[in-house]
């Protein structure tokens, strides 16, 4: 899709030109996309949803709208949100289109309300403010705001492409949701990692003797999910042959998984962890037997495409040779009953036609020639005395031919063979390789309709069966539930949180943890270690920080002088008297040298905060006041197009989550008064700023020490990697 352009607007004035220009730009890339594999060659631009032809979640419904209750949006608008949507997957090739739909649903409420229509054209500062309280009435805190920068980024879209009739400028007044207090956020991180009592059931499942399929499949992922850090999305793209060993400088084996890392789009080796390897094994031991023969079947599908599913009751005739009723029937696994002609019309052609909208043009004529001939208006009357007794029709033959591309069309993935749909630079596995390929139907009852399903693939660890099997979702019974265990339930990706929080524990640097988890960005959100535990953490990367002294706190609010052997332990170190500032104490020697950073406190290392200082903290918390006035000043800037107001939101933003971190820490009750928290240093200060403005060091020299908490590459994973051997 490199060779598509972006949509450039021609029209100076007319933002009603501009956008049909727009949609009609939308309605070419999807041309485009169709051929390039990225959406479905099913999809149709006036189809009211788009979820089943390549683009998920992509329903064209208004705010309100339910499962039971649909409500459609208005044809005025709902080809500019198509546009939308059309360049976010299409042109930008962003996989999740929810915020930009949430926002376009938010917005047509606002334009209805106010400008008694739904011209995208009218959209104004009041209907996006309009628009974000209809988010805040529908959503929940976090969803909301990740659904008013959705709406930020349609209005700068819509300012870029001279959209609009009257330009404006307009910053969100929905703010980021509050994390709450350290003892809440600890709650909160506590509902992310599995319990005890599920990872105690799945394990006595697992090691049971397992009978059941399903039973088999969900355990397996969990036992997998649980050896190396993963998304269960990415099971999807796991090979049968995933496992291999490596043998270390030590001599030591090692056990690996061969895995796919979704967010940063490359495969990669992830470690299996110690003490898993044996669950690992017995995993892959269960579910060959399961998962082999949907190989197979897949491999064959792929090498006979104009060849009719094989199976035990496929009729002896050749792909273009009549087929009788009951030889239809026999082909499509329906039982033909005394009239095989009504069964096959009541059980697949009815079936398949309300599935129309999702069938290939091909599939669509070859069914349309078939419900032709059995048309009620075109068939002949048979009369017997004046009365109708019967009709005959003049039947389309049907072969082995016709029904294999209404099988496949009907029951195979439209991505086939690959066990994911196309994404812009993923390597894709083909459900022949893929570990957990099953037919459809294989982990349910094997009913008449599962039966006839059987024709398809799928992948069975598949996220939304996962979710309803550990999390008891659907009507479905969950596997708790199935063995006894009432209401416990778990999240799949809290086994991710799990994995990442015992790999803090252990030591292992962010970096690496991000790295060998597949992350593309900072995963501490991944961390849950308890407050005494990075407390304790802390201690260790700073063992001479007294962490608790009632006496210094006495000498804090009696304003006696300090020496540095109050606040750290002296090792060789001559002592001396500190200074104090108006956010708490300062480490760093006058006497040899004026302050560093010109009084911006917040940014240095030596800065130290008491807790149990009252005055510091009310001194915290103004400054934190002081800078949020002028982080609102900077963005009222920036809205009115002030040159440098960005980086002055930057800075203003990073000093406020150092006020806010340092907060919290102060009035977390886990802290014994006393004890000290230290700040951490910017890495900048005046002879690094005086050295980088006369040329002598670069920036990236300053940065270097920020650079240890950055994913690595590819190739130094490699190099982590060889230290293993080959």
């Amino acid at each position: 899709m490199s060779n598509i352009v972006d949509f450039s607007p021609k029209s100076q004035k007319d933002a009603q030109v501009n956008l049909a220009e727009f949609i009609q730009w939308a309605k070419t890339i999807i041309n485009h996309a169709i051929q390039a594999g990225q959406v479905y060659d099913t999809i149709v631009w006036e189809a009211n949803s788009w979820h089943a032809h390549g683009i998920s979640g992509s329903a064209f419904t208004a705010l309100g709208s339910t499962g039971k209750k649909t409500i459609e949006m208005q044809a005025q608008f709902v080809d500019f949100v198509k546009a939308l949507v059309v360049r976010r997957k299409c042109f930008q090739l962003r996989k999740n289109v929810n915020a930009i739909l949430g926002a376009a649903r938010a917005l047509e409420a606002a334009l209805v309300e106010l400008t008694d229509g739904c011209d995208a054209t009218l959209i104004s500062a009041a209907v996006c403010n309009r628009a974000c309280d209809f988010l805040n009435e529908t959503y929940a805190p976090k969803n909301a705001y990740m659904t008013s920068i959705g709406l930020g980024q349609v209005v700068t879209l819509m300012r870029e492409k001279r959209l609009l009739k009257e330009d404006f400028r307009w910053v969100s007044p929905v703010r980021r949701p509050k994390r709450g207090s350290l003892k809440q956020q600890q709650k909160d991180a506590e509902k992310k990692l599995p319990s005890r009592e599920s990872l105690t059931a799945l394990g006595t499942i697992f090691n049971n003797k397992q009978t059941n399929p399903l039973d088999i499949v969900v355990t397996s992922a969990c036992v997998l999910l649980l050896s190396a850090p993963s998304r269960v999305g990415e099971l999807s793209d796991l090979p049968h042959d995933c496992v291999f060993h490596k043998i270390g400088a030590d001599g030591n084996e090692r056990m690996f998984l061969h895995c796919y890392a979704e967010k940063m789009q490359k495969r990669m080796h992830k470690p299996v962890v110690r003490g898993m390897e044996p669950a690992v094994e017995r995993a892959l031991r269960l579910l060959e037997p399961i998962c082999k023969e949907a190989r197979e079947y897949a491999q064959w599908l792929e090498d006979n495409p104009n060849q009719f599913p094989k199976h035990d009751g496929v009729p002896s005739k050749e792909s273009d040779q009549p087929l009788t009723y009951a030889e239809v029937c026999q082909a499509l696994k329906i039982e033909p009953g005394r009239t095989p002609r009504t069964r096959f019309k009541n059980d697949f052609l009815k079936r398949l036609n309300k599935k129309r909208d999702t069938l290939s043009e091909n599939a669509c004529a070859i069914l349309d020639q078939i419900l032709q001939g059995w048309d009620t208006s075109k068939g002949r009357r048979n009369f017997s005395e004046g009365r109708l007794v019967s009709l005959t029709f003049n039947d389309t033959p049907i072969t082995l031919g016709m029904l294999n591309v209404l099988v496949r069309d009907r029951y195979l993935p439209k991505h086939f063979p690959y066990t994911t749909p196309y994404e812009d630079g993923k390597e894709r596995i083909k459900f022949s390789k893929a570990l957990f390929t099953v037919r459809i139907g294989a982990l349910v009852s094997r009913s008449a309709v599962c039966k006839a399903k059987d024709f398809g693939v799928e992948i069975a660890a598949n996220q939304s069966r996962m979710a309803a099997q550990l999390g008891g979702r659907g009507s479905a019974e969950g596997i708790f539930e199935r063995h006894g265990y009432g209401e416990i339930s778990v999240n799949s990706h809290a086994f991710r949180h799990e994995l990442n929080t015992q790999m803090h524990r252990a030591g292992l640097s962010q970096f690496l943890i991000d790295a060998f988890s597949g992350r593309t960005s900072m995963g501490s959100v991944y961390n849950h270690e308890t407050i005494e535990e990075k407390t304790q953490r802390v201690a260790q990367f700073h063992p001479g920080t007294k962490t608790s002294n009632t006496e210094l706190l006495e000498k804090i609010t009696t304003n006696e002088p300090l020496k540095l052997s109050d606040v750290i332990e002296l090792q060789g170190d001559s002592d001396r008297l500190i200074h104090k500032t108006h956010l708490g104490l300062c480490a760093h020697s006058f006497a040899m040298s004026p302050c560093p950073k010109m009084g911006a406190c917040l940014t240095c290392g030596l800065l130290g905060c008491v807790k149990g200082d009252d005055v510091k903290l009310s001194n915290l918390k103004r400054e934190r006041e002081a800078i949020n006035k002028s982080h609102q000043k900077a963005e009222k800037a920036k809205s009115e197009g002030a040159l440098g107001a960005e980086i002055w939101i930057k800075k203003s933003a990073e000093d406020l989550a150092k006020c806010d971190a340092l907060i919290a820490l102060l009035e977390s009750p886990e802290l014994e008064d006393g004890s000290i928290v230290w700040n951490r240093d910017n890495g900048w200060n005046l002879t690094n700023n005086a050295a980088v403005m006369a040329g002598l060091i670069e920036v990236e020299t300053i940065e270097a020490e920020k650079k240890s908490t950055a994913l690595p590459s590819l190739d130094e994973l490699i190099a982590l990697n060889n230290r293993f051997g080959n």
